[in-house]
């Protein structure tokens, strides 16, 4: 069984990377032996990889990934067929933790409270990003991502146009990011009580909202988009958010129409319009519900004097 490790990622500076491409060793290969001086990604293509570290064996196959420690030897453990996989050489402020300390960052209501707004305090920092040392992109959209992701961190790593490595930095960065939400799915997918397609669509429903709360949602087109009865939709959701859906998209689009009232392009009326509320009374009803203001005394409030 492997070991529950994690790397806690800072979110405070970009890794640097050394090399990056793909690798298609001719069969039949066994990887060799090494300590190498910097962390290691492998993110597997096609095939399989038959890989230990230290004591620790890893079959990896399609969509796998593992970080390889540069305090640790890694080596191949047999022979293996036709495997074709990204990898990336990189330094970077990591720190290794165990599931104890990495499973404080799984917060199964984040969804639920993902749209807190500005004005952010003074002293506010973005969170460090936790990824597992090893582990399998499960979503569909992920695993597309990262091929996109892939396809330009090569290409912008080996340009030699200025600020191409930086760029190439920030592509990697949010290819660890999206390793890092992949896991942040397993793991409320995991401890909810959803079960079946439900574990696929619910986060497909959730991202639906989250882009299109703009619009006039209705039980009937929700229905209609996802193919799916809105009561059964409406229950799973529940059980993955604590939240129905009208209630997680009217959250949601009150979080919008704070950031937009803060900047004070728009009147009520087009803040309203803006996010999905075709009722500029309903709209300030529904705003004092989640803050305890009206929109007009929200926005005089965060006015300068």
């Amino acid at each position: 069984m492997h070991p529950h490790l994690y790397y806690e990622l800072s979110s405070e500076s970009l890794p640097v990377l050394s090399a990056a491409d793909i690798a298609s060793p001719k069969p039949p290969y066994i990887h060799f032996r090494r300590q190498y001086p910097e962390y290691i990604l492998y993110y597997i293509l096609d095939g399989e990889m038959y890989l230990s570290e230290d004591t620790t064996d890893y079959i990896l196959k399609k969509n796998d990934f593992i970080l390889l420690d540069p305090s640790r030897t890694h080596y191949g453990t047999r022979q293996m067929p036709a495997c074709r996989f990204l990898y990336v050489h990189f330094r970077g402020n990591l720190t290794e933790r165990t599931e104890p300390s990495a499973a404080k960052t799984f917060d199964t209501t984040s969804i639920a409270h993902a749209c807190d707004c500005v004005p952010l305090p003074q002293d506010y920092k973005l969170p460090a990003v936790i990824v597992p040392k090893y582990g399998h992109v499960e979503l569909q959209e992920n695993i597309i991502f990262i091929s996109q992701l892939k396809e330009n961190l090569l290409d912008t790593f080996h340009g030699q146009i200025r600020y191409n490595r930086l760029q190439a930095a920030c592509l990697f960065y949010e290819m660890l990011l999206t390793l890092a939400k992949d896991y942040c799915y397993q793991q409320e997918a995991n401890v909810v009580s959803v079960r079946g397609k439900a574990r696929l669509i619910i986060p497909e429903l959730i991202r639906f909202l989250n882009q299109c709360y703009a619009q006039d949602i209705s039980g009937e087109l929700i229905q209609q988009h996802f193919n799916y009865h809105f009561d059964y939709l409406n229950r799973q959701f529940k059980k993955w958010t604590g939240q129905t859906i009208f209630q997680y998209l009217n959250m949601t689009r009150i979080a919008r129409a704070r950031q937009l009232l803060l900047t004070g392009y728009y009147t009520i009326e087009e803040v309203a319009a803006q996010t999905g509320f075709c009722d500029v009374y309903y709209f300030s009803k529904i705003f004092k519900k989640h803050t305890g203001m009206t929109p007009g005394k929200y926005s005089l409030l965060h006015q300068e004097p």
